[in-house]
């Protein structure tokens, strides 16, 4: 039988926190769409110094994105390729200010902290392409337990442009320039990283890399351009992925599919007035 005492230190273990059970500092972005999906070939790259003496700089690089449009829509998709002829490397598709003494987001914008910028693949003249283009507004992690340190981050951002759809196909006419810039009241970033911190100590204190084959001379030399100016780095093998979105209320999708159906009516009839004036 578990004593009077037993149960108030009990109790007050929970109060306090104490009882071993993990205690995220993720900040809970829920799923939204459309989504832009980076999980071939994305990498996590962190300079300690990046932003300045006291301010780390987190980038994620991908070779590829692709595009959702969501379950509301028809769940269609589109990707798009950074890695092609005459382009050896990923780009890059956003990056983060980190206080490397707390690992809590940084306001600061130095050095091109705290934008999105995910721009057209390759091969544009003839393939669908998308660009999206916000800052960061904050960041969180998950801390506890520490075989769970550095599994996970999540953030939010704000759309600053999307001005700019090429060679979208028929079933998604609805991604047209600008259409997205207007939700602005808020989108999320969900990062999961296999790995971890297991073998870091200090994370946010040094340099590394996490991603596919990042200990391998090849991978090291595709992401030579980003590793400028960092030293120690750790190269850690990992299986990096990010969501990107923007949440679209439900009602403007059942707004735009009713637009879409009408617009071939529309046509028929004009063309049917032009023929009758003939």
């Amino acid at each position: 039988m578990i004593s009077t005492n037993q149960l108030r230190i009990t109790g007050l273990a929970f109060a306090l926190g104490l009882t071993g059970t993990a205690e995220a500092t993720l900040l809970g972005v829920v799923q939204h769409y459309p989504d832009i999906t980076l999980n071939n070939g994305t990498y996590l790259i962190y300079d300690h110094d990046g932003v300045d003496s006291n301010t780390g700089l987190l980038k994620l690089v991908s070779k590829s994105a692709t595009l959702n449009e969501g379950p509301d829509w028809g769940n269609s998709n589109k990707s798009q390729f950074y890695l092609g002829a005459g382009d050896p490397n990923p780009d890059l598709m956003f990056t983060i200010a980190i206080d490397n003494a707390t690992g809590d987001w940084s306001s600061n914008s130095s050095n091109g902290a705290n934008k999105l910028t995910i721009g057209f693949g390759n091969n544009v003249t003839t393939a669908a392409a998308f660009s999206w283009q916000g800052d960061i507004t904050n960041f969180g992690w998950q801390e506890t337990p520490s075989n769970e340190a550095g599994t996970h981050f999540d953030a939010t951002w704000k759309f600053t442009s999307d001005d700019q759809y090429v060679n979208m196909p028929a079933n998604m006419s609805q991604f047209v320039n600008g259409w997205l810039t207007g939700f602005n009241d808020g989108g999320g970033i969900k990062i999961s990283n296999t790995a971890g911190f297991s073998t870091l100590t200090n994370a946010f204190n040094q340099d590394w890399v996490f991603g596919t084959s990042a200990n391998t001379t090849s991978t090291q030399t595709q992401l030579s351009s980003f590793l400028m100016n960092m030293s120690s780095i750790s190269y850690i093998n990992s299986t990096v992925q990010a969501d990107v979105f923007v949440p679209v209320p439900p009602a403007f999708w059942l707004w735009a599919g009713a637009l879409t159906s009408i617009l071939p009516s529309v046509r028929r009839i004009k063309n049917n007035n032009s023929l009758k004036s003939a």
